[in-house]
C-alpha cells in the first residue's frame, strides 16, 4: 500500500441522511462559520484542507460533502469512488438517521472494499434535550461494526470534529506510510 499516489490529495467523504449536519461539520472544520439555516446539499462538493505530520510531510485532503436525500443516493456512488476516509454522520435528535447508518456503511463497503478508514459521528449533541439515540447504543453499534466513534456538535464543538477527522486521516496515513508515528491529536 505504500505506493499510493497522494499527489492529488486524500479524499475524505461524509455520508449520511439529509439534515444531519454534514455541511456544517465541513464548514466549521475549514474555518467557515456555522450556518444556522443551511440548505440541504443536492450534489457533491468539497473543501480542501491539510495536515502536517510530525515528520513535516504535508498531506492535502479533500473533504467531500454529499447529498443525503433519497433522490440523490445514486449520485453518491460516484462521489464515493477513490475515497480513503469515510465518515458516517447521524444526528442524535433524528433516530431514522441513525438507523440508516447501516445502509451508508454497506454502500461504502460495496464501492470501496476494505481499503479505507471509517468513522461514525454523532452530530448535534447540543440538542441533548431532543436526543432520540442514546450514546451507549451508538457506541455499541460502532464497536460491532469495528468503526471509531465520536460525539460532537458543529455548532458548539467545531474542534471536536476536526480532531476526529485528523485522527482518521492519521490512521489512513499510517496504513500507507508505516514510518509515520503521529499520535491522535
Amino acid at each position: 500500500m505504500s505506493n499510493v499516489d497522494l499527489s492529488k490529495g486524500v479524499k475524505i467523504i461524509l455520508l449520511g441522511e439529509s439534515g444531519v449536519g454534514k455541511t456544517n461539520l465541513i464548514r466549521v472544520t475549514t474555518g467557515e462559520e456555522f450556518e444556522q439555516n443551511s440548505m440541504s446539499s443536492s450534489s457533491g462538493s468539497y473543501k480542501e484542507g491539510f495536515y502536517i505530520s510530525s515528520t513535516g510531510k504535508k498531506y492535502v485532503y479533500h473533504l467531500w460533502d454529499t447529498a443525503g436525500q433519497e433522490a440523490y443516493r445514486s449520485l453518491n456512488k460516484i462521489f464515493i469512488k477513490n475515497a480513503k476516509v469515510v465518515i458516517f454522520v447521524y444526528a442524535i435528535d433524528n433516530e431514522p438517521s441513525f438507523k440508516e447508518l447501516k445502509y451508508w456503511i454497506d454502500l461504502a463497503k460495496n464501492e470501496l472494499g476494505n481499503d479505507f478508514v471509517m468513522g461514525i459521528v454523532a452530530n448535534k449533541i447540543d440538542l441533548y434535550e431532543e436526543q432520540q439515540v442514546k450514546e451507549e447504543v451508538a457506541i455499541e453499534f460502532a464497536k460491532n461494526q469495528n468503526i471509531k466513534f465520536k460525539s460532537t456538535s458543529a455548532l458548539t464543538e467545531p474542534l471536536g470534529f476536526k480532531c476526529f477527522l485528523e485522527e482518521l486521516l492519521i490512521d489512513y496515513i499510517k496504513k500507507i506510510d508505516p514510518s509515520c508515528k503521529d499520535e491522535v491529536p
